[in-house]
């Protein structure tokens, strides 16, 4: 797949840029030895030497500051056009390899495949949280001496929600499975959940005698009451873990690649230009451009505009 051209042109302007500001930074380097050679020339005992040295000394000095100056303020726009450039370059390469790599595109289906089981996670604790209130009136049905139908009825349905969710959760894990390479589920993993006890488990406690009851359910009442207290915090915390790995790999990966198109792009995309004519038309595109989409955004009259329509 060839690299867009809208790409190129991005490419090609970070060179000129970097370019720009190493002529200008060898510029400042060879200015500022002049600066020395001319302080050496400094006449002695200041006025008590003649005038006319004491003019030429000072037109020289002048001469190299004010053009050190210029260049230190070149040097800043380069900066600040690089600092525009900079993000977009970035974004364009990124998409380029989303289309172009599947080692690449890989890293963004994980990361999708993590947002997926983070936001049916989240739905989680609510659910738990019903769960362990209807265990509980399991629970005290019992206490009291009978096997609770209604309460039972009740709980079998919040386990049936919570089986739901387990199932989305296991589906998300499968798709993930099948994008991890085996060199990355080491460091890039799903949390692991405890068994929170589904329908089976109900269908087993309305078999049970009420003390079996009472025992069991306060068992698996205050397992589900310690994960919600501490565990969803460090599943959320593992998958976060998951997803800082992958982004970085995926940020070395872009950094690679860029790294070659930099070089790449300046050894064919550029030619030898004047630094000035550079420095002009990087600051209309980057820098004047971004001026007047702001101003068009601020003076933006929705009256004129109805009328224009």
């Amino acid at each position: 797949m060839e690299i867009p051209e809208t790409t190129v042109q991005l490419l090609r302007d970070e060179a000129y840029a970097a370019l720009c500001r190493v002529a200008l930074s060898d510029a400042l380097a060879e200015l500022e030895r002049d600066k020395a050679s001319v302080s050496d020339t400094r006449p002695p005992f200041g006025v008590l030497a003649r005038k006319e040295t004491r003019e030429t000394y000072a037109r020289s000095m002048r001469a190299v500051l004010d053009h050190a100056a210029d260049v230190r303020g070149q040097l800043s726009q380069i900066e600040a056009i690089e600092a525009k450039l900079r993000p977009l370059v970035r974004a364009a390469v990124a998409e380029y390899l989303a289309a172009a790599s599947d080692d690449y595109s890989r890293f963004r289906q994980i990361l999708a495949r993590l947002h997926d089981w983070e936001r049916t996670f989240q739905a989680l604790p609510e659910v738990l949280l019903g769960f362990a209130r209807d265990v509980r009136g399991v629970r005290l049905a019992a206490t009291g001496g009978v096997k609770g139908v209604q309460e039972l009825a009740v709980l079998r349905e919040m386990a049936a929600r919570l089986e739901q969710h387990d199932r989305e959760l296991i589906i998300i894990e499968q798709a993930l499975e099948e994008v991890v390479t085996t060199e990355l589920r080491r460091e890039i993993r799903l949390p692991v959940l405890p068994d929170f006890h589904y329908l089976a488990w109900v269908g087993k406690l309305a078999a049970q005698s009420v003390e079996q009851i009472v025992a069991e359910t306060t068992r698996v009442e205050a397992e589900i009451r310690r994960f919600l207290a501490d565990g969803a915090e460090t599943a959320l915390a593992r998958l976060e873990a998951s997803r800082g790995v992958c982004l970085q790999l995926e940020s070395q990966f872009l950094d690679t690649y860029w790294a070659q198109l930099r070089m790449h792009a300046r050894a064919h995309y550029v030619e030898e230009r004047d630094v000035d004519e550079v420095l002009t038309y990087l600051n209309e595109s980057y820098i004047e451009a971004e001026i007047v989409r702001r101003q068009g955004e601020i003076s933006f009259d929705p009256l004129t505009a109805l009328r224009a329509t």
